[in-house]
């Protein structure tokens, strides 16, 4: 067999450190690379509950602040006869007063007349067509005031949007449990969004108040700086509840917490929902960094370090004998008396030398 005289073949010890040093770095890779795809996959379950959590504290919280007007305007309502409406009158004043989220309260009887208000300008309108007044007949309610309501014309809103205000209704009854007029506490939507944006600001969020059509009642976004994306809407519309990760845009993905009803149990005809966004920051392994950090440059200096001495000390029991043999055998070709010695570092070895003393005394 004829090779290249200048082509010079590996020793034993050289092929055994260039193949642990090529595995021990494509091992290294291979395990890079899977931590990288678990990371990431942790750091996504850890934003989408982080999402989630967050979105729901601030929506019981909202429920909580709601909960208390809720139970003020039944608490009101309790003590109230229809017989003593003047006296009643100072009250509702005070109470539109002391709250900054009420626009005004008013009394309505049986028939749909505002017979007393906080605001005196609305005193004797007809409200019998009013949604709040129909339903708080019936025993309560809480949900938007219509767009077209003739009152919401004479004490305009603070804001602009597609909702402007939303009523609180309940029924006052006379003393045998009959309804013989409707209590309203109408609140400012301002007030709602205020709150729920300073929350939002302080828990990170963006932030949608939609209502059971999926329709955006009012937003309030930093993060993205932009309105939910068709995906988003689609999501939204769907009507489930969770975390979803959505494309925001071409290059940006996001998570999406859909959370329960803002309210549940006797407000339950408020069909809000509140919807949480942050943009996804999944920063992976972050090789780079990781690598140069000074922890890890040791560990691998270190364990390269072992590994080297480990395959130097298997070259030189094992491999070594081998190489001694192969000189003397070379020798004995040459026709030098040349006696090799016994050798025990391996089987190979040892059959290897016994052969080589055979062939010398032939």
């Amino acid at each position: 067999m004829h090779r290249n005289p200048g082509f010079r073949l590996p020793s034993l010890s050289t092929a055994l450190f260039a193949f642990v040093t090529f595995f021990a770095l494509v091992g290294f890779a291979a395990m890079a690379l899977l931590a990288e795809r678990r990371l990431e996959s942790v750091e996504s379950r850890v934003q989408s509950e982080s999402v989630y959590l967050r979105g729901e504290a601030l929506r019981m919280n909202f429920a909580k602040a709601l909960g208390r007007e809720w139970n003020s305007v039944k608490a009101v309502a309790g003590t109230l006869r229809m017989q003593s409406i003047d006296a009643a009158r100072p009250r509702l004043t005070a109470i539109s007063r002391i709250s900054d989220s009420i626009a005004w309260a008013g009394i309505a009887d049986a028939s749909g007349k505002l017979v007393a208000s906080s605001r005196p300008l609305l005193e004797g309108q007809d409200v019998s067509g009013s949604l709040w007044f129909r339903r708080g007949l019936g025993g309560n309610f809480i949900g938007a005031a219509e767009t077209d309501d003739r009152l919401a014309r004479l004490v305009p809103a603070e804001t602009d949007g597609p909702v402007q205000y939303l009523d609180l209704s309940v029924a006052i009854h006379d003393d045998e449990g009959r309804a013989e007029g409707v209590l309203v506490y109408r609140l400012n939507v301002a007030w709602v969004q205020n709150y729920l944006v300073e929350s939002a600001e302080v828990l990170d969020l963006d932030l949608f108040m939609v209502d059971g059509r999926g329709r955006v009642l009012f937003e309030h976004t930093e993060e993205f700086d932009q309105p939910l994306s068709p995906r988003a809407r689609q999501v939204v519309a769907s009507g489930q509840q969770g975390t979803f990760r959505v494309a925001q845009d071409a290059d940006h993905d996001a998570f999406l917490a859909l959370l329960p009803k803002v309210v549940t149990g006797e407000m339950a005809s408020l069909d809000w929902r509140l919807v949480a966004q942050v943009p996804t920051r999944i920063a992976g392994f972050g090789l780079g960094s990781f690598v140069l950090s000074a922890d890890i440059l040791w560990l691998l200096l270190g364990f390269g370090t072992a590994l080297l001495l480990g395959t130097a000390l298997f070259s030189r029991y094992f491999l070594r004998p081998l190489r001694v043999l192969s000189r003397e055998a070379q020798a004995i070709a040459e026709g030098r008396d040349t006696y090799p010695a016994e050798q025990h570092s391996s089987r190979e070895a040892e059959t290897l030398a016994s052969a080589i003393v055979r062939i010398q005394r032939a």
